[in-house]
Parts: structure tokens; C-alpha cells; sequence
């Protein structure tokens, strides 16, 4: 095969050319497929800690009692405070 290139000059040059891949061997497996999986894996685990981590911060949050108002009857143990139709947790 011949491949010609003009200089800056505007002289042409030819020389013959072979295909292949220069001489290296190259590697011994395809590259492509493992770095496909290697991204497709990282970013699935990324997902998953991430699912992982607001969950967490999710369940930890503590509800806000609701405030025993001044005066109401509180149970003997004083867990539990009375709202006129049902007894309410103090925590």
C-alpha cells in the first residue's frame, strides 16, 4: 500500500506502508468488554451505597414527642399523659 503526504514545502513523498499494528503485539484480551463491566460495576455500587447511606440517615431521626401541654394528668409511671380521649406517650 502507498501513502503519500505533501510537506510544508509542497514537495510530495511516497513510501510504502503495511498494515498491522506497528510491530506490537498488543494484549492477549480485549479490553473494551472488562472496562464496560469495571464502569457498569462501579457506578452500581455507587447507587447502592448511596440507597444505603440515606437510609440509614433516614431511620436515625427521632420523631418530635408531642409536648405534654401545662396541667395535663400525667399516669403514675409518667409515661404517658392523658389528652381527654386517649393516653399519649411522653417520649
Amino acid at each position: 500500500m502507498q501513502a503519500t503526504i505533501l510537506f510544508a514545502c509542497g514537495e510530495p513523498t511516497t513510501w510504502a506502508t503495511t498494515g498491522g499494528t506497528g510491530g506490537s503485539s498488543g494484549l492477549p484480551f480485549a479490553l473494551g468488554p472488562i472496562l464496560t463491566y469495571g464502569i457498569a460495576t462501579a457506578i452500581l455500587a455507587a447507587g447502592v451505597i448511596v440507597l444505603v447511606t440515606m437510609v440509614a440517615l433516614w431511620r436515625r431521626v427521632d420523631p418530635v414527642p408531642t409536648p405534654v401541654p401545662a396541667g395535663a394528668r400525667l399516669s403514675p409511671d409518667g409515661y404517658y399523659w392523658w389528652d381527654g380521649t386517649g393516653w399519649r406517650s411522653v417520649r
